[in-house]
């Protein structure tokens, strides 16, 4: 290679340009990796606004774990070269995985404000508090609540917190007539 190109490639060796599903939507049904890295990182956004918000982990600069790779905390589709070599090697894995449950710990276990933004299952009332990052649940596209995954599919109707919302939208327009 000669070395500009050299420059460039070290130049754009972190830089998260590539955006897979663009030039390749395949590669996440063959490359089983990708679909783990693209989950973990699905998660991270979804637990960064309880960090947001938490002063706790404003403190404990939780979110800085992903400092050298911040495109992991604005969103879940695009990736560097660097990222690619390490998906690779294993190695992005592993510390994805490790940062994952250290974050999950502090929402779940560490931090009673951060549990208190958890969710009750509305289908069935029972079960331990959920998450949106919680592989067992869904999430309502609608209003964000969330579910347990069995309960959400087995009642096929609409969003119970919908509906409410549903339901105080037209009380509210049935009181301005």
């Amino acid at each position: 290679v000669c070395r500009s190109s050299k420059r460039y490639l070290t130049l754009m060796m972190p830089r998260p340009v590539l955006k897979l599903k663009e030039i390749n939507p395949l590669l996440f049904n063959f490359v089983e990796e990708l679909v783990e890295i693209r989950k973990l990182r699905h998660d991270i956004l979804l637990m960064k606004p309880y960090f947001i918000t938490c002063k706790e982990a404003m403190e404990a600069r939780l979110l800085l774990q992903l400092q050298d790779r911040q495109h992991f905390v604005e969103n879940d589709d695009m990736y560097s070269l660097q990222d690619l070599i390490d998906i690779s090697t294993g190695r992005l894995s592993c510390s994805l995985t490790e940062i994952h449950t250290t974050f999950a710990k502090h929402i779940k276990l560490d931090c009673e404000r951060c549990q208190a933004k958890g969710f009750v299952c509305e289908l069935c009332k029972e079960g331990d508090i959920l998450f949106p990052f919680d592989s067992h649940t869904s999430v309502c596209h609608e209003c964000s609540a969330v579910f347990h995954r069995d309960c959400y599919y087995d009642n096929s109707t609409t969003c119970p917190r919908c509906a409410r919302m549903t339901d105080r939208q037209q009380d509210e327009v049935e009181e301005e007539k």
